[in-house]
């Protein structure tokens, strides 16, 4: 299990590194996504320009993050989306698996957040069920879309939702984790003193830098080697 979960990772890797165009496409989304998130939360909603501004940036960042998503699950397969109309088309598809995944979460969080006893459990159950359960197989569903269509996924539920919980894609999601959500973590929350003010801004932003970069290529690599795992374990045209 092990050795086959590396190989998917290293390959994953590979292709990404192999690919200049991806990595571009990759690179611009994610810093328009955090830019779209950065005016989003710095905006005031004061002025008709202030309002138009985060108007766009509602419409933009949903629209960045499933561009981005679309690039990741199909870089590492036999087509690579770059081109708008294919990212477009992807984008649909994964907009579609993804609002049932939403509206789920979102209700057995409000469930979880109404449990008055056992509140440690409760509290466990909600960060496994964002932090792992939802994303697992919201990536099963994308790549499953993705590869197969909406039609063939309905009918392929049930392995798709076997697949989210195989050990292999556990494992390197878990292995993932660290990468895109553990070290950014703490290397954010290092803190740096130092007498002179332009070291410390400028250990803050190469810090911001790399946690930004980890966070796109532990994600990016994540998602491919999943997809990977799935080339291999599912036959073609089984779902």
């Amino acid at each position: 299990m092990y050795s086959k979960s590396f190989r998917a990772m290293f390959s994953a890797v590979r292709l990404l590194v192999k690919s200049r165009r991806v990595l571009l496409v990759l690179l611009l989304s994610w810093a328009g996504l955090l830019t779209a998130v950065y005016l989003f939360a710095s905006t005031r909603e004061a002025t008709i320009f202030q309002l138009l501004l985060t108007l766009v940036v509602v419409i933009a960042a949903p629209t960045l993050f499933f561009m981005l998503q679309a690039v990741s699950v199909t870089f590492a397969g036999d087509r690579q989306v770059v081109r708008i109309r294919q990212i477009a088309t992807e984008c649909l598809k994964l907009v579609v698996v993804s609002l049932p995944v939403i509206a789920v979460t979102l209700l057995a969080i409000h469930t979880l957040n109404k449990v008055q006893a056992h509140l440690t459990l409760a509290t466990t159950a909600r960060y496994l069920l964002i932090g792992v359960v939802a994303p697992m197989f919201a990536i099963q569903l994308w790549i499953a879309a993705s590869k197969s269509g909406l039609r063939s996924l309905v009918k392929g539920l049930r392995r798709v939702l076997g697949q989210t919980f195989a050990p292999q894609s556990m494992f390197v999601y878990l292995c993932g984790f660290l990468i895109f959500a553990v070290v950014p973590y703490v290397l954010l929350q290092i803190g740096i003193s130092s007498e002179r003010p332009w070291v410390e801004l400028s250990v803050l932003t190469l810090r911001l830098v790399v946690s930004a970069l980890l966070i796109l290529l532990g994600w990016v690599t994540t998602v491919g080697a999943i997809s990977i795992l799935n080339q291999t374990d599912t036959p073609r045209g089984s779902l």
